[in-house]
């Protein structure tokens, strides 16, 4: 009851089995707490969400505050309780917990708190363990069927704005005043400066390119002398194009290379025919204009048929 002041509006909510003689007992207390100008409603925390209360009524949510409490906050329940809280209110509940996650129905003591901030509350407490005397125990564990059960409390409040609630901003659309940039020393920038006229004074002393040249830049240079010679570390040792090779080696290896392929490669017959003679050549055969010969011979050709008739 530390949380009621005089004044403020209270919802209080009840579960499980208590008495009608405790109901109206707490009810007048909270009576006396907020005085003539306060007031107290009671509903059944099942019955909750089948309630017409409007948004943002009460001050003050009291839920579970009647021991043992055997109720288990749904995330509904939650949500209802901060629709129904005026913005800054705050909310009191009283949660039978477990320290670990295999309770079955009961939560830790966290994941209440995290429940709480999931139904748009802040502020949120740490858990304070509430003590029970052995009866409470008892009747505590005989309904839940639940060893280790723990009690805790824990407060949170409603943001201090509704939902949905907008603001005008106080923006400025004045003219902002232009910062005069300082001005710049003009000796300072006469330093920087390089006009005609200074291009043309007969104190600065400017050297005639061509001086720079002598005789030997004039000449055009040997193309085999800016060839260079990568790959040969002398004559003895066969040249090898570098990577990246830029002088025309490596295309000139590539030639030699090609070159060679094709003077080894041997002439085959596709049509099996060209030892027959022209007549049954085709248009395309390495053996057109040669006399014809034995399957298999090689062809060698003497000085006399090299030599054209005269």
């Amino acid at each position: 009851m530390d949380y009621v002041n005089p004044g403020q509006s209270v919802l209080w909510l009840w579960g499980g089995a208590v008495s009608g003689e405790t109901i109206q007992a707490t009810v007048g207390n909270l009576q006396t707490k907020v005085g003539e100008k306060g007031h107290v409603r009671v509903e059944h925390i099942d019955r909750l969400l089948l309630s017409n209360h409007s948004s943002s009524t009460f001050d003050v949510v009291l839920s579970g505050t009647i021991l043992p409490p055997t109720t288990v906050h749904s995330g509904d329940v939650l949500a209802e309780v901060a629709r129904l809280l005026k913005p800054s209110g705050k909310v009191v509940v009283c949660e039978p917990t477990v320290n670990t996650d295999d309770g079955g129905t009961l939560r830790s003591a966290t994941k209440l708190g995290s429940s709480l901030k999931l139904a748009g509350l802040v502020s949120v407490s740490e858990a304070k363990e509430v003590s029970l005397s052995q009866e409470e125990q008892s009747l505590l564990k005989q309904t839940l069927s639940v060893e280790n059960v723990q009690v805790v409390e824990i407060s949170a409040s409603k943001p201090s704005y509704e939902v949905g609630s907008s603001a005008q901003l106080s923006l400025s659309f004045a003219k902002k005043k232009q910062v005069e940039k300082p001005k710049l020393d003009e000796n300072t920038a006469k330093i920087w400066s390089l006009s005609a006229v200074d291009m043309n004074d007969d104190d600065i002393d400017l050297l005639d390119p061509d001086e720079l040249l002598d005789e030997e830049d004039f000449k055009k240079p040997d193309p085999a002398s800016l060839k260079a010679g990568c790959g040969t570390d002398g004559d003895t040792k066969k040249r090898k194009a570098c990577k990246n090779c830029t002088c025309g080696l490596a295309e000139e290896l590539d030639q030699e290379q090609t070159g060679k392929k094709a003077a080894s490669k041997p002439a085959t017959s596709a049509c099996g025919n060209c030892y027959l003679g022209d007549a049954f050549r085709c248009a395309s055969c390495p053996y057109l204009g040669m006399p014809a010969f034995k399957s298999g011979e090689k062809i060698t050709l003497t000085d006399r048929q090299l030599k054209g008739d005269v």
